[in-house]
């Protein structure tokens, strides 16, 4: 039961850094899937060991570690501790909005792409469906000229102050 336990919380925390990171699509995909195989042999366990062994604490470890989890991504935990986390690094980074011309990590997050656009810095990130791409954009002076999904083009969202999550269409 100690190996199984294990193997949850490596698999929680390698989803949690997926989400924070928002890391890329199949990844998070292959760790649900393993949460979820390994949350239902820890259910199977857990029930022979409160009915046969009547060992409450050992048997009820795994499933409570999958429903803290789960609480926590229902909460957008994992996401809002990865833009405390890189923040300040983004925001000492748009003051310059220079590519660096490769993809880079700042904070936790994987940067592909920085440009100027729209009077603000955008940051491109790595997680974006195959047709559209998205990231996080600074606008020091003022609000983007588009709030909304885009239509065409590129759309503004409303993130923490002078920052907006973005999202491109090709």
């Amino acid at each position: 039961m100690g190996l199984l336990t294990a193997l949850i919380v490596l698999c929680c925390l390698g989803l949690f850094w997926q989400l924070a990171a928002e890391g890329t699509f199949p990844i998070q995909v292959i760790l649900w899937v393993a949460i979820g195989v390994l949350g239902a042999i820890a259910l199977l366990f857990a029930l022979l060991g409160l009915f046969r062994y009547h060992s409450f604490f050992y048997s009820l470890i795994g499933p409570l570690v999958i429903g803290v989890f789960v609480v926590l991504v229902w909460q957008n935990v994992p996401e809002t501790t990865g833009w405390k986390v890189s923040r300040n690094i983004l925001q000492n980074q748009a003051a310059d909005c220079a590519n660096p011309g490769h993809r880079t990590r700042l904070g936790i997050y994987t940067i592909t792409y920085i440009t100027r656009r729209d009077g603000g810095c955008l940051f491109y990130t790595q997680g974006g469906e195959s047709n559209s791409s998205r990231g996080f954009a600074y606008f020091p002076d003022a609000a983007p000229p588009y709030i909304g999904t885009p239509t065409s083009g590129i759309g503004y969202e409303p993130f923490h102050g002078n920052w907006y999550r973005f999202t491109e269409e090709s």
